[in-house]
């Protein structure tokens, strides 16, 4: 069994002090990351694994003291050791109801793992278009750097660490230069198991002059059992080529007691297109983070999401943008409905480098109370080291306005449903930046169902 000794050897001390609590819960996934080294037949991968287990051991989980994690706490989280175990048997009757209205490729990860069988066939896909389970390509040793050894930035993170510590399946998808996929490549998370480690590897690259429209959506096949508990962490690689365009939706709908940690690295090349949105509607503990870097000139990005938390949820989404070359425009628009007691986390940086003249950037964050307990949080920043830049950042936070609700009510509309048809079409804003039609009516349905419960 590794131990936090293992860390010690040679006298060099831990770089900090756990309580005995903590202690245990970095030991059971450090001992996931032995047993699955135990049965791996690829030295690379297993060297992989080790490095970050270690790493880990120093670093351990994130604190309410770390100043990047002062609002989502991971207490609870902490306290329930998480199983990694292979899927359990899905049919396609158990997702029926989880896909979506519109046509699209249909990729399905069943607790972390790549499911053949729920999956539509891959072989047909157009010429340059690749789609394979991580887990096939680490079985090649001379493969492992498509899916590992990318983004540095994974280090920095604790469940990015994490991630590769168990690092096991995904997806891989390629889309080739010049090569345009009309149809959009629908992937289905499913948590079918209850205390589950559901850990995700995948890294997305679009060729120069290539196009995607991706929709991610994470569920809970036992949602209605009040105890189910399923904990997801994904880490996601995007490279976005040379005048590449690329389109992302992430709907996240887990069980309410579940947890779900989503980091995304994303590079832009220049004169490319970059549209991403993030729709949080599950979880007990939720945080979905943007590291993006736009690096060449004439490059649009557009970052947005929609959360909605009642009860005791948290709902953490943030955003670091890079504009490292000219004429880089980003725009940004956040909004957070909260009831209850729930707590809403936005955190964002906008950071312009010296040679990044003629940026644009704008991001605004609005969020609505609906009760006196909910609790928003919010940090917009912006970072600039350039002299002529258009850049700007807001944050507003507040409870629904009564003359709104007078004036629906003066028009015979009751007040409970003024309050609703208020609350979604605050809601649904971010949502127009989706430009395909089906996609977002889709993704209304879900936050609409969600809000009139």
């Amino acid at each position: 069994m590794t131990t936090l000794s293992s860390s010690t050897r040679g006298n060099k001390p831990l770089a900090k002090k756990f309580a005995p609590v903590v202690k245990a819960a970095m030991e059971h996934y450090a001992q996931l990351t032995d047993d699955l080294n135990k049965i791996t037949e690829n030295p690379g991968l297993a060297s992989l694994r080790e490095t970050a287990k270690q790493q880990f051991l120093m670093q351990g989980f994130p604190t309410r003291r770390d100043e990047d994690w002062g609002y989502t706490k991971l207490t609870d989280f902490i306290q329930k050791p998480f199983r990694l175990e292979a899927g359990t048997h899905v049919t396609h009757n158990d997702i029926e109801a989880y896909l979506p209205d519109y046509p699209a490729v249909r990729i399905v990860m069943v607790d972390g793992w790549f499911s053949e069988s729920l999956s539509d066939d891959l072989s047909g896909l157009p010429k340059g278009v690749t789609i394979e389970s991580v887990c096939d390509v680490l079985e090649t040793p001379e493969l492992t750097d498509r899916v590992a050894h990318h983004e540095k930035q994974i280090e920095d993170e604790p469940f990015g660490v994490l991630n590769t510590m168990l690092l096991n399946d995904g997806y891989y998808l390629q889309v080739s230069r010049n090569v345009s996929m009309e149809m959009p490549i629908f992937v289905l998370h499913v948590q079918a198991q209850d205390h589950q480690v559901s850990n995700v590897r995948n890294r997305v690259l679009l060729e120069e002059n290539a196009e995607l429209t991706l929709v991610e959506s994470f569920v809970s096949l036992n949602a209605s059992e009040s105890e189910f508990s399923g904990f997801t962490n994904v880490v996601t690689e995007i490279e976005v080529g040379q005048a590449a365009r690329c389109k992302q939706v992430v709907l996240q709908a887990l069980a309410p007691r579940s947890y779900y940690f989503n980091n995304q690295f994303i590079e832009q090349a220049e004169n490319s297109v970059l549209n991403t949105l993030y729709a949080g509607i599950g979880g007990q503990t939720s945080r979905h983070q943007n590291h993006l870097k736009m690096n060449g000139k004439n490059i649009e990005s557009s970052q947005n999401s929609a959360c909605y938390a009642e009860d005791s949820q948290i709902m953490d989404s943030r955003t670091y943008t890079e504009h490292n070359e000219l004429n880089g425009v980003s725009r940004q628009l956040h909004k957070y409905v909260l009831s209850g007691q729930a707590v809403g986390v936005f955190d964002g940086m906008i950071k312009v480098a010296q040679a990044a003249q003629k940026t644009d950037g704008q991001m605004d964050n609005k969020n609505l109370l609906l009760s006196g307990s909910a609790q928003m949080d919010t940090k917009p920043k912006l970072e600039i080291y350039a002299d002529d830049v258009k850049c700007s950042h807001g944050s507003a936070t507040g409870q629904i306005n009564r003359d709104q609700i007078f004036y629906l009510q003066a028009r015979g509309i009751r007040k409970p449903q003024a309050i609703r048809m208020i609350t979604e079409a605050f809601l649904l804003e971010p949502l127009e930046t989706v430009s395909q039609p089906a996609i977002r009516d889709w993704l209304a349905g879900a936050l609409s169902q969600k809000l009139n419960g």
